[in-house]
């Protein structure tokens, strides 16, 4: 019996590709999903936060496909940056004409420093440092860490670099001179055109996920403890389920915590892992067009306390009523912090307003606000020392990790489906194709 604890994409992935394994997903909640869901508030659909849906693998191409055929459109995507008072092309790095003078110029000439200086390749590197080395002083100080620090709630030189690899666009230098010149570089990065459904929100791609293994979940079912060397699970009201093969994509800090018996002295590592948390204000507005064209904007300078604000509307008609816009706008917090949240909305409003996104005169039909705890998984050497020593050690215990939280990483939608699929083929020695039960209806 292979037992998932967590019904979100990688869980519901995982038992969908066993196939005929038999296997058992243990939800919290009441519904599976997890974080891929949408809440709809007078008419409104708000996901948490931005969950836009990005796929290069063929395998998770054609699953989407068959789960939900002509349900989504692919966008190309229109991101900026808001940065001395003016609206820059994403990236920043190979978008710069606009910026004063002299900050265009430190970062040609920091960019041109650091075609000569090699890139650290060493794990224990730190952001900020991997930061001058690939880009410069120029563009690190305008963009790259003043964003990241806001996003992470970390000083940069404390976190370490091995999540960026994938995620952080290096430019050439023609690139970078275009850019400046104002010819707009567009199509750089991972997510330079992405998916979302026509009508709804992305609660589609967990919904039809979960129908397909309806049979093999149980919401509300809480894990409170799990013995490894029994290899049991027990739920928050006492019932003991035994398992072959456990799947963990609960936050790993949590999962620790859970430990008991002769193994448990696992559960000490959990204090030395971090994150931070999420702060989403969700705004309806009555007028149509808030935000232009952008799908997204991101926000480096100190003057306002959100990272990047998002425009739904943008993404899909279907999200809100005629002649209304929405909004989402995120804040990163540190996992103790308190805030007044209301006194927070206030000030973003404001600072919307002061920044041409929003009128004086526009009427607010929806304000929601909501955390996300974890948010995002903090890189930095104590994560390096725990995931060296846990990973292998669960491993040998039949515990295996995965998605965003489980695998305590900085992940995306196709990843965590990529996760299930591929730990399934190797619990179940097929491929993931056999096994499947009949087709769905849609």
């Amino acid at each position: 019996m292979v037992v998932i604890i967590g019904g979100g994409l990688a869980g519901m992935s995982t038992a969908y590709h066993l196939g005929n394994t038999p296997c058992t997903v243990l939800e919290a909640g009441p519904v599976a999903g997890g974080l891929c869901g949408s809440r709809t508030i007078d008419g409104f659909v708000f996901d948490y936060t931005g969950h836009l849906l990005h796929l290069r693998d063929p395998r998770i191409v054609a699953l989407v496909d068959e789960w939900l055929p002509g349900v989504f459109s692919t966008i190309e995507r229109k991101a900026y940056i808001h940065s001395h008072d003016v609206r820059l092309p994403f990236p920043f790095q190979a978008n710069l004409h606009g910026l004063p003078p002299e900050v265009v110029s430190d970062c040609l000439m920091g960019f041109i420093r650091s075609l000569d200086v090699p890139v650290p390749d060493s794990p224990e590197v730190d952001f900020e440092t991997w930061s001058l080395a690939v880009f410069g002083r120029g563009i690190s100080d305008a963009f790259m860490l003043p964003y990241n620090e806001k996003l992470f709630r970390r000083a940069p030189a404390e976190m370490t670099a091995d999540w960026v690899a994938w995620a952080v666009p290096k430019p050439n230098l023609e690139q970078v001179v275009q850019g400046a010149l104002g010819v707009v570089n567009r199509g750089l990065g991972y997510n330079s055109t992405f998916r979302y459904p026509t009508r709804g929100g992305i609660e589609v791609l967990p919904n039809v996920l979960a129908d397909r293994v309806r049979d093999r979940i149980r919401l509300n079912a809480e894990v409170q403890r799990v013995d490894m060397d029994r290899q049991v699970v027990t739920l928050a009201d006492g019932e003991q389920i035994a398992y072959d093969e456990l799947v963990v994509t609960t936050p790993l800090p949590r999962f620790l915590n859970m430990l008991e018996g002769p193994s448990s002295e696992l559960s000490s590592r959990a204090d030395k892992l971090d994150w931070s948390v999420v702060g989403c204000l969700n705004l309806g507005i009555d007028r149509p067009d808030v935000g232009g064209d952008a799908h997204w904007i991101y926000f480096p300078d100190d003057d306002s306390r959100y990272y990047r604000a998002g425009f739904p509307t943008n993404f899909s008609e279907g999200v809100a009523p005629e002649g209304t816009s929405s909004l989402y706008v995120e804040f990163g917090l540190r996992r103790d912090e308190v805030i007044d949240e209301e006194a927070v909305c206030r000030e973003a409003i404001a600072d919307l307003t002061r920044q041409g996104i929003l009128r004086p005169d526009d009427r607010i039909l929806v304000q929601d606000f909501i955390r996300i705890d974890p948010g995002y998984v903090i890189f930095d050497r104590d994560r390096q020392a725990v995931m060296n020593e846990v990973v292998p050690a669960l491993a040998n215990r039949g515990v295996h990790l995965i998605g965003r939280y489980g695998a305590w990483t900085y992940s995306y939608m196709e990843r965590a489906l990529l996760d299930g699929l591929e730990l399934a083929e190797r619990l179940s020695g097929c491929k993931a194709a056999q096994g499947r039960q009949g087709a769905l209806g849609v």
